[in-house]
């Protein structure tokens, strides 16, 4: 299978991306993609219309999600020093779960930002496949911090407890390092992390629009977002590529960042392995209500709290 990007957002990340499913989907036809994830932030709201669109195309959809994490949910930490997990779903309960997840994350999880915990992760980690690196992921908040490696460490072999050992992956991002210091930093530091963990690593530009060219209508929409105007100098402006990259545009950047030749290869490779391994059909076009048996005696508790509920 050719290199399928498994981290990426949509217009569907209100304000952070641009780019409707469809847009991106024909991008990715155009590329000769077989395969592509969507992962928007906190939320699942392109999801249907993004499978819908890609199994017209022929491309095979990776549903996923980026949410925010925390070991536990009550600990008092920043919402800036949240870090992210990209969680995909592997199967049809994967899929599900993914869901329990993202409204337990946007239902429970929130103190200035949505987010699950280990605990939840346990409960909810059948048929997941997880995903961390990067500067915004939990991992990448840790390492700008200069957190001791063993305790990360530590962290990554929790997710692997809670998922499975071979459902955790770690993120390289391709970007200019020497551009980009912070990607520099976090980059290394994920290498030696997954010599340290035993664990494979796979490799994105994150991208966040469809075309080179988008990208100051991203930069508009971060400033709507954030309250400011185009033309102030505290805007936030990225710098990077994050249009849809083609597998030798990823390579060549990581060439540039000076990774071997085989390095290269087994992240590629590792990305078609996790998109390969996916096998998740969504039923569509029928109705999914639980099913309530109302109790034989439901007139009667009508009759006896019919007053106290209408005077409520």
């Amino acid at each position: 299978m050719p290199f399928a990007h498994l981290h990426w957002h949509s217009t569907f990340s209100f304000l952070e991306a641009i780019g409707k499913p469809n847009k991106i989907l024909a991008k990715a036809k155009e590329l000769g993609m077989d395969a592509i994830a969507i992962t928007d932030y906190n939320g699942m709201y392109g999801i249907i219309k993004f499978y819908q669109t890609a199994k017209d195309e022929g491309i095979k959809p990776i549903i996923g999600v980026e949410l925010g994490f925390v070991l536990d949910i009550n600990s008092a930490i920043p919402a800036n020093q949240i870090g992210n997990i990209v969680l995909l779903a592997k199967n049809k309960e994967g899929y599900a779960n993914l869901m329990e997840l993202t409204s337990f994350a946007n239902k429970d999880g929130i103190a200035g930002k949505p987010k699950i915990d280990i605990t939840t992760l346990t409960k909810f980690g059948a048929g997941v496949i997880c995903i961390m690196g990067g500067k915004e992921s939990r991992i990448g908040k840790m390492l700008m911090i200069d957190e001791k490696p063993e305790k990360i460490s530590e962290i990554i072999q929790m997710i692997k407890d809670a998922v499975g050992q071979e459902n955790v992956y770690l993120e390289i991002t391709a970007q200019d390092e020497k551009l980009l210091s912070e990607v520099k930093k976090v980059n290394t530091q994920i290498l030696d992390l997954s010599l340290a963990t035993s664990s494979a690593c796979v490799v994105h530009n994150n991208f966040h629009y469809p075309n080179k060219e988008d990208k100051e209508a991203r930069e508009i929409a971060l400033a709507i977002k954030d309250g400011k105007k185009i033309y102030d100098e505290d805007r936030r402006k990225p710098k990077g590529e994050y249009y849809i990259m083609t597998e030798e545009e990823i390579r060549a950047i990581c060439e540039k960042n000076g990774y071997e030749k085989s390095q290269i290869d087994s992240r590629i490779e590792t990305n078609s392995k996790v998109a390969e391994e996916i096998k998740t059909e969504i039923d569509l076009h029928q109705t999914l209500f639980p099913n309530y048996d109302s109790p034989e005696d439901i007139v009667e508790i009508y009759e006896q709290y019919k007053d106290q509920l209408v005077e409520e």
